[in-house]
Order: structure tokens, then C-alpha cells, then sequence
């Protein structure tokens, strides 16, 4: 019982920082069922009330303070991509975890075996229910509820240390279970050389590397935009970096970005209209494409990522204006590339030179 004060407060100070510690906090609960060798008998249901009911009582002023204040607000950003099936959500946060695919494969096959091979296969199952059972529950929680959101691993944080332990239980029963393997390899040792060194490879790549360029494309576009031009976006995810750097600012927590249904009802077009040096503009995307937004003569600014680029370069008489970084941005997986292209199509200068960079 002497654990379990320290326990409440440190599940507290996880819900008062992040949301996401509620599924883990939540599912540790099955915790209760796991029993270490040496214990015999269950925890008392005292021991269980008592824990949860510190948590409780612990999070009830925010709890307060969420209903009290709550009215109908939207809680998520809008405009993010879907969740994927189940099976991407796990490989990706796997992937994240254990970087490069030989060890990320390994670790797979340890967390297959581990409650064929463990002595306590309660327990073995009990682990990988806590690390199975949240990428599960948010899957169905965004299918039940319609909820359009990437999910990375970033959401799952918190079950990190868990599924550390839960794979140097695996390695640990598989020397004690193979043990002339032992004379030969240190399976625990070669795994953590391993791990480190893959985690390494991955620094000097990332540190210098943009996450995602807005402010630079807004800079771009600051010293270029000329009256009545439009800025067509391929991903509506585009639109809130955009106007943030160009000082514009939601009502309310998140912007809000008008669409229309276009007569065939198949045609979605969202438009947000901004002010910047006193001029209007209007950044547009649209599932069917940007060619539409030229018919007035006007010139169009195209936000659009590597693939994208490389097609309207050869389809259109668009010239590449800029090229922003953002290589090692962590949506789904890490590293994601979110490297966004500047092309411009002018219709009264149709030779438009832009940079030669080649789009690879």
C-alpha cells in the first residue's frame, strides 16, 4: 500500500499534461492481474478502490472545470487525415519505436513468442494486452464516432516503458529457454547495441532538418504575392500553418474553413479569404484540382508535396517557385516527409522560369 500514493500522483500529473496518458491510465488497470513469481495471491480489492479513488480525486478539478466550461466547442483540429486501418496504426507505431526494418521485424517476432515461450504465459498475455488493447480502443473510438485524425505514436507515449520491458522479458525467457544459445549470443546485450546505434543513425539526419516550413513559404509568398493572385492548397491540413504565418488568427480555437458542394455533388471546394497588406487573398483547395482557379486570367500559388509536383510539372505550364523542407516531419509514421513544393502558373507568362532543383 506504501506504492500507492505515489502511484496517484504521478497517473495525476500525466492526466494534467498530456490526454493522451487516459488510455494508459485507463488500461494499466490490468496491471491488478499481473502477479510476479513470488507473489501468490491477488492484490486485495481495498488496495484497487483506493488507488482510483486518490486518481479521482486528484483530477476532479479539471474534471470540474471541463464540464463547467465545455459547451459544444470542437476539441480536435478538423483537418487532419483519417486514422488508417487498425494494422497501420500498429506497424507505424512500432516502426517509431524500433526504427529500421530488420529490428523492427525481430522485435515483432519476440512479442509473437513471448507467451509461447514465457513460464507465465498469463502475464505475457496480460503485457501485450496493455500494449494491444489502446491502439485498438482508438481505432474504434475514431470509427465509432467518425472522428477524421491521424494517429501516430506520439498518442502512445506513455506505453513506451511497458513495451520495453515487455520485450527484455521476451529476450530474458528466450536465453534462460535457450540457454546454449547464451554460450554464442547475448541476445539482451546485441538488441540494446543495436537499438542505440539505430536511434544514432537517425540524429545527424534529423536535428538539421526543417519538421515543416511554413514560416519559409510564407516568407516566399509575402515578398511574391501580387493583387488578386490565389493560393491553391492540394491538403486542406495546409491551410492553418499558412494563415498563422501570415498573421491571421481563428475566433475560436481552431479556423474555420467554408466549403461548398459544387452542382455535380461529387466536387468539394474549401476557400478561406485572408487579409494581408491590406489587399484580400484567397487560399483555395479542391478535389478537383487547381486548373479551374486560372479561367479569369489570374495567377495561382500551388502548396503541393513531392509526388503531386512532379505530375503537374509534366501535365501543366506551371514553373517550380520554391521547395520547402520538411523531411522529418512524425505524422503517421516517423520519418514522414512533409516536404511541400511552391509552383506558380501564370497564364499571361506562360514561359514562367522558375528553379531548377530536380523533384526526386
Amino acid at each position: 500500500r506504501r506504492y500507492l500514493i505515489p502511484v496517484a500522483l504521478l497517473f495525476a500529473t500525466l492526466f494534467y499534461t498530456s490526454y493522451s496518458s487516459i488510455p494508459f491510465i485507463a488500461l494499466s488497470q490490468i496491471l491488478w492481474f499481473y502477479r510476479p513469481e513470488e507473489q501468490e495471491k491477488s492484490s486485495p480489492l481495498s488496495n484497487f478502490l483506493i488507488l482510483n479513488g486518490l486518481i479521482l480525486l486528484l483530477c476532479l478539478p479539471w474534471i470540474i472545470f471541463i464540464v463547467a466550461n465545455y459547451k459544444g466547442q470542437e476539441i480536435m483540429d478538423p483537418l487532419h487525415g483519417n486514422p488508417g486501418s487498425f494494422l497501420t496504426i500498429l506497424s507505424d507505431v512500432i516502426h517509431d519505436w524500433i526504427p529500421h526494418d530488420p529490428l523492427t521485424l525481430f522485435s515483432v517476432i519476440l512479442l509473437i513468442l513471448f507467451p509461447f515461450i514465457s513460464k507465465s504465459k498469463r502475464n505475457a498475455l496480460i503485457l501485450l494486452l496493455i500494449l494491444i488493447l489502446p491502439i485498438g480502443g482508438i481505432f474504434l473510438f475514431c470509427e465509432f464516432f467518425n472522428i477524421i485524425h491521424f494517429v501516430s505514436s506520439r498518442y502512445f507515449i506513455t506505453f513506451l516503458p511497458l513495451f520495453f520491458i515487455t520485450l527484455f522479458l521476451s529476450l530474458d525467457v528466450m536465453e534462460i529457454r535457450f540457454e546454449r544459445l547464451k554460450r554464442f549470443l547475448r541476445l539482451r546485450l546485441i538488441f540494446v547495441i543495436f537499438l542505440i546505434a539505430s536511434n544514432l543513425l537517425i540524429f545527424p539526419l534529423y536535428y538539421p532538418a526543417e519538421r515543416q516550413d511554413f514560416r519559409g513559404l510564407v516568407t516566399y509568398l509575402r515578398n511574391h504575392l501580387q493583387e488578386g493572385d490565389k493560393i491553391f492548397v492540394q491538403s486542406i491540413a495546409h491551410i492553418p500553418g499558412i494563415l498563422h504565418y501570415f498573421k491571421t488568427t481563428p475566433k475560436d480555437r481552431h479556423y474555420v474553413i467554408p466549403f461548398r458542394l459544387k452542382e455535380s455533388g461529387m466536387e468539394v471546394e474549401f476557400n478561406k479569404p485572408f487579409i494581408y497588406g491590406n489587399k484580400v487573398y484567397t487560399i483555395y483547395s479542391s478535389n478537383s484540382g487547381f486548373a479551374q482557379y486560372v479561367a479569369d486570367g489570374s495567377r495561382v500559388w500551388i502548396v503541393t508535396d513531392k509526388s503531386n509536383a512532379k505530375k503537374f510539372k509534366e501535365s501543366y505550364p506551371v514553373a517550380l517557385m520554391g521547395y520547402f523542407d520538411g523531411s522529418f516531419a512524425n505524422f503517421r509514421r516517423f520519418p514522414s516527409d512533409a516536404s511541400m513544393y511552391l509552383l506558380l502558373w501564370d497564364p499571361k507568362s506562360p514561359g514562367e522560369k522558375g528553379i531548377d532543383i530536380p523533384i526526386e
